[in-house]
């Protein structure tokens, strides 16, 4: 039963939680809990497993306190809404059925989910391949020859593949550049304004040109005047822009990446847990592959009595 993929998958947890909480309908347990939101999760963490048969999954999520983003500007994220009531409960909820299913997720303070997958990329051993999960196209910026992005694009199982040449031919960027286009454009859901005036053909057609942010300015003479007025009211505002947007990847991780199997379930618990939030059906999935896989390991065990 050990896996032997090479494929590590890294899921932004934050990001596809809020995605399940306005995908689900509004469940409610015999308890009162809200759980449409561990069920959307349960249900893309379920069919992940099958469809990818990983070597190992980590989950990510970001760090309820503020981030280093806001020491550069305390405006980052500012006008985003606080977490819905009915969220905040589910989000230990979901770490709870991570746990039952024996997977690793990590959040540290100071950072976000993105700074996470960043970093855990950038230790993954050279022989794995990584494919991080999310709606989150600032990730884009990770994307190489050996990571791609897996983003729901239909409630919170269905998935379009991003790669390095995807991006280039669908978006015209290379994955460096995604940050001097978001940089340049602006992000409303991170309060990031961008170069005001500048949309998103503007960009595309300077990046494409100058291919960055300093390649922008060492040609600003070719630039046309509305432009170069742009530029020099709001150059530092696109210089923060590019700090906020860049995702770390030197957060020091103790990760071991080890091999995960269905094995490594904790079943009692993880059926305790489905019991308690009424999620019957989905418990009734996870009873039917815990047979089958009883019945293909039956032999093994009978063999070595």
């Amino acid at each position: 039963m050990e896996n032997s993929n090479n494929l590590i998958l890294l899921l932004d947890g934050s990001s596809l939680i809020y995605r399940a909480f306005y995908a689900m309908p509004r469940f409610i347990s015999s308890q009162g809990k809200p759980t449409g939101a561990v069920l959307g999760f349960g249900n893309m963490l379920l069919r992940l497993i099958e469809d990818y048969h990983p070597f190992s999954l980590i989950t990510s999520f970001d760090h309820p306190q503020k981030t280093f983003r806001h020491q550069i500007t305390e405006d980052y994220k500012a006008q985003r809404k606080p977490m819905p009531e009915e969220l905040i409960p589910q989000v230990q909820l979901v770490k709870d059925l991570i746990d039952s299913f024996g997977l690793k997720w990590i959040e540290v303070p100071g950072f976000e989910g993105d700074d996470i997958i960043g970093s855990l990329r950038h230790q993954i051993p050279i022989q794995f391949t990584t494919a991080m999960v999310s709606s989150d196209l600032d990730l884009l910026q990770l994307v190489n020859e050996k990571t791609i992005l897996l983003q729901p694009v239909k409630g919170v199982t269905q998935l379009k593949t991003i790669d390095k040449n995807t991006l280039l031919d669908q978006y015209g960027l290379t994955p460096q550049q995604i940050i001097d286009f978001i940089a340049l454009t602006g992000d409303p859901s991170d309060n990031i304004p961008g170069l005001p005036g500048i949309g998103e053909k503007t960009a595309l057609n300077l990046l494409k040109r100058y291919h960055d942010w300093q390649g922008i300015l060492h040609h600003y003479d070719e630039l046309p005047l509305r432009l170069q007025k742009a530029i020099q009211e709001f150059s530092k505002q696109v210089e923060q822009s590019l700090q906020l947007v860049t995702i770390i990847d030197t957060i020091p991780l103790d990760i071991n990446f080890q091999s995960w199997n269905f094995q490594q379930v904790q079943w009692k618990s993880l059926f305790t847990l489905l019991d308690e939030l009424g999620l019957i059906k989905f418990k009734e999935r996870l009873v039917k592959k815990r047979n089958e896989i009883h019945q293909k390991t039956l032999p093994l065990f009978e063999n070595n009595q």
